[in-house]
């Protein structure tokens, strides 16, 4: 039997944390640590708060968001939420607006304890910026058995038998992060090189080629460059498959016009192939008790609209429900999508992880101008394709704005629009970022002839033995660094030493190719660490604690 999750949170019974008021008045104090770790304890052996101040603190937070958002929208600073999601795109959309409204200079935020393990402290009288944190419940519910015919099911004492079920719940509580500008350094300790995400990214496979060719491979379908005669800058045909784009434009329109038809390609193409791995869908002639209907399961999307259209006239309530098989906590597990001919968009809202998740919105993309509340414009679309365009390739460090926004502007109908599908162009980008990120990483592998963790041993072994740094070859024998040494940390995941060691030749600025080459070890280390060690851990972590 598949397990269910519930939508209607009872939030109330769950919500714990600091209310905004309280986040205004109390202020970080760190000059005493032992009196602040005491102060702390007491704290946390205050009385807890009361349901309506939890339901008081996440309305003001929620009010907050909302006047913010409508602010940079009405004001034309469509721009700015846009670059600052960009900036914070780990982040959900709503708390990455959330530490823009709060802290509009804010480059690089984590929460306090992350600092501690950076070696950094949060300063004296500095304020927490506020965010909202998931966490999960479960509620006991009961349902009446009933028998083949839908009948309750009674005891001998002729009272109905009850089945109890725990379902899964989300509810959210108020946390706190804090900007890198209101931390210092602790003295005595080892400073980690920390830069801001949008700085960060463009240094990563810059040039125009290594960007087409990682554009294109991820590509859900084939690219190609003609003479389009039209004077449209490249097209996505949905029929035929395949991305046009036109020749003869400069570097920059070209890797954008790319993106913009790609996300074209991602969330308005019927083709889902590669992404019917993560997410399944179901028809049920009644969604709510599906043994009493037909069932239709693992179907299409586009086969489940058929499907549900032939079926909407039945006397039971239909519906469409999907399934993700992401490893994520709401793997396997049946969510509605479409009740009656309503789009369950509000319940589907409720989940950060929905919002978050490139196959449910592409889902809801798909399904807005069949069941949507809303007429589904090509404008839309092209608001859509374009703002997502804009925030990549932000991120790789390329300024589209002058193109991007005037075009927004001409598809704009109203500011609704932007509010609605902030998630989407979101969600997709993330996707983009992520994929265009493995491609460079897999890029800098294959140059470099690095497929194992022995060919990454041999190359720093190899740099070593070349340019000696600190006597090498010397202390091979004295110190049993060597071969194996180095092996056994790369298996052990300790990278960080081994990029310790190469940073500190690069900072004595011993010989300038030594340093280059150190350089270029770290940018394959990194990369090492994306393509070969990343997977095994989360595989690791997937098998330990049983998640599929």
């Amino acid at each position: 039997m598949k397990k269910k999750r519930l939508f209607e949170e009872d939030m109330d019974k769950v919500l714990v944390g600091m209310n905004l008021k309280e986040a205004n008045e109390n202020k970080v104090k760190m000059d005493k640590p032992q009196q602040q770790i005491q102060k702390n304890e007491l704290i946390f052996l205050k009385p807890k708060k009361t349901n309506e101040e939890r339901k008081k603190e996440l309305d003001e937070f929620g009010k907050m968001l909302e006047a913010g958002i409508k602010e940079y929208i009405e004001s034309d600073r469509y721009k700015e939420l846009l670059d600052n999601m960009a900036n914070f795109h780990d982040y959900s959309v709503n708390n990455s607006i959330g530490i823009m409204i709060q802290k509009p200079d804010a480059t690089l935020v984590a929460p306090y304890t992350k600092w501690q393990k950076l070696n950094r402290q949060v300063k004296k009288g500095e304020k927490g910026i506020v965010i909202l944190c998931p966490i999960k419940y479960k509620k006991m519910t009961e349902e009446t058995k009933l028998d083949a015919k839908g009948k309750p099911v009674l005891d001998k004492k002729g009272f109905e038998i009850k089945n109890k079920t725990y379902q899964d719940c989300i509810a959210f509580k108020i946390g706190f992060v804090f900007d890198k500008s209101q931390t210092v350094q602790i003295e005595g300790k080892k400073e980690f090189v920390l830069e801001p995400v949008n700085e960060l990214k463009q240094k990563v496979g810059q040039s125009y080629g290594e960007l087409m060719y990682a554009i294109q491979e991820i590509s859900p379908v084939p690219v190609s460059f003609e003479k389009i005669q039209s004077g449209a800058k490249g097209y996505y045909d949905d029929k035929h498959i395949k991305i046009v784009v036109n020749q003869g434009m400069s570097e920059l329109q070209t890797l954008k016009t790319m993106i913009h038809e790609e996300a074209h390609a991602r969330i308005h193409g019927t083709h889902w192939e590669s992404d019917y791995k993560k997410i399944s869908f179901d028809v049920r002639e009644c969604v709510e008790f599906p043994n009493l209907g037909k069932v239709y399961e693992n179907v299409s999307l586009e086969e489940a609209v058929d499907k549900l259209g032939k079926i909407s006239h039945s006397s039971m309530l239909p519906g469409l429900v999907f399934r993700l098989h992401d490893g994520s906590d709401y793997a396997e597990m049946d969510y509605p999508l479409v009740i009656g001919n309503e789009l369950q968009i509000d319940s589907l809202n409720l989940i950060e992880h929905f919002r978050e998740s490139f196959e449910v919105q592409k889902a809801v993309t798909q399904l807005m101008p069949k069941f949507g509340s809303v007429e589904y414009l090509r404008s839309t679309k092209e608001i859509q394709a374009e703002s997502i365009a804009y925030m990549v390739s932000k991120h790789f460090g390329l300024d589209t704005s002058e193109y991007s926004f005037g075009y927004v502007g001409t598809w704009l109908k109203d500011n609704k629009q932007l509010m609605e599908n902030l998630d989407v162009i979101k969600a997709t980008s993330n996707q983009m970022i992520n994929d265009i990120e493995l491609s460079l990483n897999k890029h800098i592998l294959f140059e470099n002839k690095i497929e194992s963790k022995e060919d990454m041993t041999n190359k720093i072994d190899s740099f070593m033995k070349t340019f000696d740094p600190y006597d090498y070859m010397d202390s091979e024998q004295s110190a049993g660094f060597n071969y194996d040494s180095i092996l056994r940390d790369i298996n052990n995941n300790d990278i960080g030493s081994i990029k310790d060691f190469l940073n500190q030749i690069i900072d004595e600025d011993m010989e300038e190719e030594m340093s280059k080459e150190a350089e270029k070890l770290i940018q394959c280390l990194d990369a090492f660490v994306e393509v070969i060690l990343k997977p095994e851990l989360d595989d690791g972590l997937k098998f330990s604690h049983g998640i599929r």
